[in-house]
C-alpha cells in the first residue's frame, strides 16, 4: 500500500477509528516537497485527509524526515526539537496534545508494519 494513496487514507482512517484523543482539538498539516496531509483531532477522535485547506499548525519537512516519521524511527516532537521540521503556528496546542499525537503516530506506524509482503 503506497503512502498517501487512496487505499492508505482508507486504512489510516480505519486504524484511527478507535484512537481516543481525549480533549485534543487540533489540526496539523504535514507538508514536504512532494506531498502533504492533515491530521485532525476533534471530539475525542482522529482522522487524516489529503486536503490541507487550513491547519492550526503546519509542519514542513524534507521527504527523508517524512519517511522517518512514517516509519516511527523519529517522532514529530523530537524532529521539531532537533530543528528538522519548520513550524508555522503556535506549538503550545501540539505540545498539550502530545499524548493524543503519540497515539495517532502509533496507529499510523502500525500500517507500515502490517503492510503485506510484495512477494505474494
Amino acid at each position: 500500500m503506497e503512502f498517501l494513496s487512496d487505499e492508505w487514507y482508507e486504512a489510516a482512517n480505519r486504524a484511527l477509528k478507535d484512537v481516543d484523543t481525549g480533549q485534543a482539538d487540533l489540526s496539523v498539516a504535514y507538508v514536504s516537497e512532494k506531498s502533504s496531509h492533515c491530521i485532525v483531532l476533534a471530539n475525542g477522535s482522529a482522522s487524516v485527509r489529503p486536503e490541507v485547506d487550513s491547519a492550526d499548525i503546519t509542519l514542513r519537512q524534507t521527504r527523508d524526515v517524512t519517511d522517518e516519521l512514517r516509519q516511527g524511527s523519529l517522532s514529530a516532537l523530537t524532529a521539531i526539537q532537533e530543528g528538522l521540521i519548520a513550524v508555522e503556528g503556535d506549538l503550545a496546542p501540539l505540545i498539550a496534545a502530545r499524548d493524543a499525537v503519540a497515539a495517532v503516530d502509533k496507529a499510523l506506524v502500525a500500517l507500515e508494519e502490517y503492510e503485506p509482503s510484495q512477494e505474494l
